[in-house]
């Protein structure tokens, strides 16, 4: 037998959730794409993840310890100057300077990564002591040079990330030997 307040309950319910449905569902699935969302998600630096950029044994526990325990890679950050930065810090022979340069790195990727130099699109920045301390134009050796004596461990990055100087292409040279050994063809 049917128990009439077992039916208007349950119309009750089937009426409340198609009433809600168009609140639940989106935020139901929010809730499900933050989940995953948070699985993507970078974890901290390990040493086993930068165990790639060493050369000798201990420059990750050496890195971990200079930076933090929860360090991870800004992610504007190229492969290359990654490693660059990773070999900066970890330097036994110029252990202050290294060490300022490649935090300078970080403070920079960091920082563009958060979007701090948005009003400097078509600018250099000058980062010193984990701090932007000038914008401007791409400096000349000469000024490079003066910069660097004031400033021991600055560096100079382009917030457009297209205008990193870049190596050209090398070129492949092919030699022969010609008249039975005594010349070289290239």
């Amino acid at each position: 037998m049917l128990n009439v307040t077992n039916v208007i309950k349950n119309s009750y319910l089937v009426t409340t959730i198609c009433a809600l449905s168009p609140i639940l569902i989106p935020s139901v699935g929010l809730f499900i794409l933050v989940k995953v969302m948070k699985t993507f998600q970078k974890e901290h630096e390990t040493l086993e993840t930068l165990s790639v950029y060493e050369k000798r044994p201990g420059q990750a526990q050496r890195f971990l310890a200079r930076v933090n325990k929860n360090f991870r890679w800004p992610t504007s950050m190229p492969e290359y100057i990654r490693r660059g930065t990773f070999m900066d810090i970890t330097d036994n022979d110029d252990e202050e300077f290294g060490l300022e340069v490649g935090l300078n790195y970080l403070f920079f990727y960091n920082a563009l990564d958060n979007g701090e130099f948005a009003e400097h699109k078509n600018e250099w920045v000058t980062v010193h002591k984990q701090r932007a301390v000038q914008y401007g134009q791409m400096y000349d050796d000469d000024s490079l040079s003066y910069i660097l004596e004031v400033m021991p461990g600055a560096v100079q990055l382009p917030v457009d990330q297209t205008k990193l100087p870049r190596n050209p292409p090398a070129k492949m040279v092919t030699v022969q030997r010609v008249n039975n050994g005594n010349d070289y063809k290239v």
